[in-house]
């Protein structure tokens, strides 16, 4: 097997932002921008870019909140021969022909699990917490942990609230979750310890689709409250 770890990391500048490329065990990558606080929206830009670009042997491309993870389908002996295809992608990056999208998420937030929590550690009532949420506006930060499971940026922290101390066994599909200083959507029944305040009838994930995730890094999100009628109606349409 080969590693990098003795390698030389190398640096390229993007639009002006040093990054700084290292290896991460012997297929992968990280690229990294060699500032603090880096932007958000501009490593959603950088990953774009990258996961368009036709580099030789790339299989996948993860964005985190401050960093990038290149993922090859075979060990990588040399870093040189990454860095010369990286350069050449984005030697013509240019962030003003990005464009964003706003999504409109309806919720019924008749269907959360965990109001009484989230109301005894915020403070709040449930309709104050609820406005709270549907009047910000969110940015998909990132995804995992499971297929289309969507991290949101924007959360205010009136209603920021600790993860479960027990998480569940079974998140229900369509579950919208409150874990720290983020809100969520669990795009598939899975185990979870976020606080479910409601529930959308959308299906972000549908792998028999291409691409299977519906929605897209850095696109903008607003949530709709909507009772639990209007949950079915859309819910019962969508799986037609």
């Amino acid at each position: 097997m080969i590693f990098l770890y003795n390698m030389m990391s190398r640096l390229l500048q993007i639009n002006k932002v040093k990054w700084k490329i290292s290896p991460l065990g012997e297929k992968v990558l990280i690229l990294q921008p060699c500032e603090k606080n880096p932007s958000l929206g501009h490593i959603h830009d950088v990953t774009h870019l990258i996961d368009t670009s036709e580099i030789a042997g790339l299989s996948d491309v993860i964005p985190s909140y401050g960093s990038i993870a290149l993922i090859f389908n075979e060990p990588v002996s040399k870093i040189d021969p990454v860095f010369k295809q990286l350069h050449d992608a984005v030697k013509n990056f240019d962030t003003s022909v990005q464009k964003t999208k706003t999504i409109e998420v309806p919720v019924c937030y008749q269907l959360g699990l965990d109001w009484e929590e989230v109301c005894e550690h915020t403070k709040l009532t449930k309709q104050e917490a609820i406005s709270i949420h549907v009047e910000q506006c969110y940015t998909i930060a990132m995804m995992g942990f499971i297929p289309g499971f969507v991290y949101l940026d924007g959360l205010s922290s009136k209603i920021h609230c600790p993860r479960k101390a027990k998480p569940r066994i079974k998140v229900p599909q369509g579950s919208i979750g409150i874990g720290g200083n983020q809100t969520g959507v669990y795009s598939l029944e899975s185990p979870g310890g976020w606080q479910i305040i409601g529930r959308t009838p959308l299906n972000f994930f549908q792998p028999t689709k291409v691409p299977p995730v519906s929605v897209r890094l850095g696109e903008r999100v607003l949530f709709k409250a909507i009772d639990e009628n209007e949950f079915n109606r859309i819910k019962n349409y969508s799986s037609r």
